[in-house]
């Protein structure tokens, strides 16, 4: 046995003895001795309740037969009752609750009492919390705070206010969320209960701005909170280190959302109410998938499963643990295991409205693999609607919230000042404050109103240059329709051709670049190996008649790995355009330069000729043979491409005049990180 149990029985047993010693004093003499021997036990014990609910059950039921006064026992009742809710035993948790209230309820009013009741208001609350009756979870501790307003025990207000805090949180009332909050933290500070609140009071502020996604300030709370750790309870480092996670996850920084779920699940170990370790385990199940791990998803989302119990058939529990259930059959591709979790029916009203987005979302994922499109399309545009709409609410609580931090009702203020017994002048500082969250709140309206106006500006840019694309693309599909019937034709008469050894291989040959073109037209990207190789049958092609005519000049690397992409054509359509028109038919030394090399991540391509030079419009002087089409699909698509890269692609078509004193020409240089990535 510990040396710290031992004072414990020691000090039960020196209280004991005081209750049961001699019957000559008088009846006041031995309330007092009651009294005391309660205090110490509760004082004891307070510790005990969330680690060892049980063993506190017994001593307290041992210790209450040997009480008389009435207050005693259910002082003790209703420790017992909190000891009760720590084991997941509901009902017996509000069945002891009861017979606390309605012992307060029958007795005179008297401090005691009062704040005996309040107490029991308090526990209440917090258990309707759990149920997710957070209404009546709110009246009740509303009741509790107005009677301890009555009585001079006022220690247990912060505590309260914190509950009615998270009963607002849970409401999605993110402005009164915030408003007791600080008042917990007011009256914390004013009746000195130490650090131990401003853990607790740091932890819920911190949950509130993450609920808000304003997570520098949500960061700042986080580590108030820290410096206090060594103060709080295990429930209040699982909340924080819980939330901590969710911080880290709405963040995207999975890593160290999981480091910080796995603390909060060490602490749950000695928790005998399995319900927290059901959520941190959840949590973490849907980190793994989100790493792309099915195998530890699994393990970790049927123990969640298995430790909910009876909570698990609670609409919002199992709407939550299917849509995760939904997320890991969509990572294994078991389409019908998804559908089936996703499609089962549900009261939404008892369903958070972030689950619900969620669940619309894999059922865009769901339908895409399926690839029906039109479903798709449907789920995502509820998804957006959802997103829409949970982002104005927030952004409606957070400005609600900003606005409340500098408004405070009168009255409320005046119950304050009188019960911490300060007398203070605070309408001058009121007004102002009230006129600073005013601005404020009109700037922040401003600055949401042009970030919507430019975010929609952007799509509409966007889509835009979408169609531009899909536009020239038919236009290039149209003006391909020919050479396909050739292609066709070509096929069906090649072996006419074979007899004919002359003509054999300039026809295979315009059958593999006429392929290559068709091909090749209709992708993004396309290794950079396959590219030169058509580039190389079409100057083969070109050349036949005339293989002097220009001078090709390759300068590649020893080998080109198949990794190395870039967008399709964009070396065929430079180098045709320069064979076509960039040079005369006198022209004596026609060149042509392709250069590929690798550095800094990037590959460098330059096609560079010595030809008539190249405008903004074309080829000089030749302009009006080209249609422009192929440069025009190149720019349009690398733009939008770019959009979606944070490392850019540069592509740049330069005269040579303008580069070198006596130079002629046109330079096509463009570079292509090693990361980038072709979607559109």
């Amino acid at each position: 046995m510990e040396r710290k149990d031992v004072l414990k029985l020691y000090l039960v047993g020196l209280v004991i003895f005081w209750g049961l010693g001699s019957c000559s004093y008088k009846q006041s003499g031995e309330f007092d001795r009651e009294m005391l021997m309660t205090d110490s036990l509760l004082a004891l014990y307070q510790d005990s309740m969330t680690e060892s609910p049980q063993r506190v059950i017994e001593v307290f039921s041992e210790n209450r037969s040997l009480l008389k006064d009435s207050l005693c026992i259910c002082m003790l009742l209703s420790h017992e009752s909190k000891c009760y809710y720590y084991q997941n035993r509901m009902e017996d948790a509000l069945r002891t609750n009861e017979e606390v209230i309605r012992f307060c309820r029958e007795k005179q009013p008297s401090d005691s009492y009062l704040s005996l009741l309040a107490e029991a208001y308090n526990n209440r609350g917090v258990y309707w919390q759990e149920q997710s009756e957070r209404d009546s979870a709110i009246t009740v501790l509303k009741s509790a705070v107005e009677i301890l307003h009555m009585t001079k025990k006022r220690s247990v207000l912060p505590s309260v206010y914190m509950n009615l805090a998270d009963s607002y949180l849970q409401n999605g009332d993110y402005s009164w969320c915030g408003f007791y909050y600080r008042k917990a933290l007011f009256v914390a500070d004013s009746l000195g209960t130490g650090a131990r609140d401003h853990f607790a009071i740091y932890s819920g502020l911190a949950k509130l701005y993450v609920e808000l996604e304003n997570f520098p300030e949500a960061d700042e709370y986080f580590t108030k909170a820290e410096q206090m750790d060594s103060l709080c309870t295990p429930y209040e480092r699982y909340f924080f280190s819980n939330t901590r996670g969710n911080y880290y996850y709405n963040t995207k920084e999975y890593g160290k959302a999981l480091d910080w779920f796995r603390k909060a699940d060490r602490v749950t170990n000695a928790f005998p109410q399995p319900l927290y370790k059901a959520i941190v385990r959840g949590n973490m199940g849907e980190i793994f998938i989100l790493d792309k791990q099915p195998d530890s998803a699994h393990i970790y989302l049927d123990d969640a499963r298995r430790l909910f119990g009876k909570a698990y058939e609670h609409p919002s529990f199992r709407y939550y643990m299917d849509g995760l259930y939904a997320s890991l059959a969509l990572l294994e591709n078991d389409l019908p295991q998804a559908e089936q979790l996703l499609s089962r029916t549900y009261d939404l009203k008892l369903v958070n409205p972030l689950y619900i987005y969620y669940n619309n979302r894999r059922m865009q994922e769901l339908y895409d693999k399926k690839k029906d499109y039109r479903r798709a399309y449907e789920f995502k545009t509820k998804a957006d609607m959802f997103n829409d709409s949970l982002r104005n609410v927030k952004v409606r609580n957070s400005l609600a919230e900003i606005d409340f931090r500098y408004r405070q009702d009168t009255t409320l203020l005046k119950k304050d000042i009188q019960l911490m017994g300060v007398q203070n002048e605070v309408s001058h500082w009121k007004t102002v404050a009230l006129y600073c969250g005013l601005l404020l709140l009109l700037f922040l309206s401003a600055s949401f109103c042009w970030i919507l106006y430019k975010r929609r500006k952007e799509e509409k840019l966007y889509w835009k240059q979408m169609a531009t694309v899909n536009r020239l693309r038919m236009a290039v599909v149209r003006n391909r329709i020919s050479p396909h019937f050739i292609f066709n034709a070509l096929n069906i008469i090649l072996p006419t051709f074979r007899q004919y050894e002359g003509l054999d291989k300039p026809i295979r040959l315009l059958i593999k670049v006429l392929r290559g073109n068709l091909i090749f037209s209709e992708q993004i990207a396309v290794p950079l190996k396959d590219e030169i190789q058509l580039v190389q049958e079409y100057l083969q092609l070109r050349m036949l008649g005339d293989p002097g005519r220009i001078r090709i000049i390759w300068d590649l690397p020893s080998e080109i790995p198949e990794t190395w992409l870039i967008p399709s054509m964009s070396i065929q359509i430079p180098v045709e355009n320069a064979v076509k028109y960039a040079f005369d038919p006198e022209d004596a030394d026609a060149c042509i330069r392709i250069q590929v090399t690798e550095k800094q991540q990037c590959l460098y391509i330059d096609i560079e000729d010595n030809g008539i030079g190249f405008s903004n419009d074309g080829h000089l002087q030749k302009e009006e043979q080209s249609t422009g089409y192929g440069l025009k699909i190149l720019n349009q698509t690398i733009d939008i491409l770019n959009r979606r890269n944070k490392n850019k692609m540069n592509f740049i078509i330069q005269d040579r005049s303008r580069l070198e004193p006596g130079g002629h020409g046109t330079l096509v240089s463009f570079v292509v990180p090693f990361d980038y990535t072709f979607e559109l």
